[in-house]
């Protein structure tokens, strides 16, 4: 984090005013981006540096009569919602959104309240060397840097330290935890399905696609709002039938917007059953826990991306990763 430096941020207070109608805050580059700013304040007795992107709304609960003296001055930024047993009065304000705090020990803190969007996080790639972006498989907002056996994936957490020193050296001892099928038990698992897998994948490839959809439109007709119960009851004795039914209960293929709109999207019958064998797999899997290992991977070291996400640990508690 070389860009957000204790020094380089003390440097700009001595030779920048800051911003007019304030005291307080200055530009952390060309100073017409005015997005792009840091706040001074003190944090227990030492002088600390608040940057922040943009701007958020901010609600805050207000009574009833707060809330009328507010509407009869005409102020705008009040909004009452009425739900079936209660009333909820609230009133907004736009404010900085603070992305992180830099600390004279030369280490940025990232305290972001909820998330950081696209531009938090393209402006905090260009004060490293690295990219900050979101990653599911990942856990959730991650910083890389480099390729192949160069390659780095750090996790972002709330309250992570890092050196401003360097380009990205981590401060906090973590973990990344997750977890991975056990391949035996896995298999032993979805042996009931595997008839059905290989003849419903058979007959989609063999079948055109104009086909697939008139059987599709009778056997949806035939059992609205039942898909699943029904798909489960056929999966031995009339697999492709089973198969449309497991699509519709998962929302695989978008089958039944193919048959009102066959010019809007289009999927061939293998391609959904390739993504409603992934679908009905992931769910077996999470109804039977006892099929997944836990796997552990320390401070720095490299994690593949699974569909399970990853939590990360500090000191035996789970942090919030943005």
């Amino acid at each position: 984090m070389n860009g957000l430096s204790y020094a380089r941020l003390e440097q700009i207070t001595k030779v920048e005013k800051p911003y007019r109608g304030t005291t307080d805050r200055y530009p952390v580059g060309n100073r017409r981006h005015n997005l792009k700013n840091f706040f001074v304040r003190e944090e227990n007795g030492v002088k600390v540096f608040d940057v922040t992107y943009g701007t958020r709304h901010k609600s805050h609960d207000c009574t009833k009569e707060q809330f009328d003296a507010m509407e009869a001055t005409g102020k705008n930024n009040i909004y009452k919602y009425e739900y079936s047993d209660r009333i909820e009065y609230l009133r907004y304000e736009v404010v900085p959104y603070r992305i992180g705090t830099v600390y004279p020990e030369e280490y940025f803190q990232f305290n972001g309240e909820y998330y950081y969007g696209q531009g938090d996080r393209a402006f905090l790639s260009d004060c490293t060397s690295g990219w900050f972006l979101n990653d599911s498989r990942k856990g959730g907002m991650v910083w890389t840097f480099g390729e192949r056996e160069y390659y780095r994936c750090i996790p972002i957490f709330k309250n992570m330290r890092i050196s401003t020193k360097d380009n990205f050296e981590v401060l906090d001892d973590y973990a990344v935890v997750g977890k991975k099928v056990n391949r035996k038990v896995g298999k032993d698992l979805l042996a009931g399905y595997e008839s059905f897998y290989k003849t419903a994948e058979t007959m989609c490839k063999a079948m055109p696609r104009e086909l697939f959809l008139e059987i599709a439109k009778e056997i949806i007709e035939e059992n609205k709002d039942k898909y699943f119960e029904a798909a489960e009851a056929r999966r031995d004795q009339a697999p492709l039938d089973a198969m449309i039914l497991y699509a519709m209960a998962l929302d695989v293929g978008k089958i039944d917007a193919q048959i009102m709109h066959p010019n809007w999207y289009q999927a061939e019958p293998h391609e959904i059953f390739c993504n409603l064998k992934r679908s009905m797999n992931k769910r077996i899997y999470k109804e039977h826990p006892e099929v997944f290992i836990s796997v552990r991977y320390g401070k720095g070291e490299k994690y593949p991306a699974s569909i399970w996400g990853y939590e990360v640990e500090v000191n035996g508690e789970v942090q919030k990763q943005y």
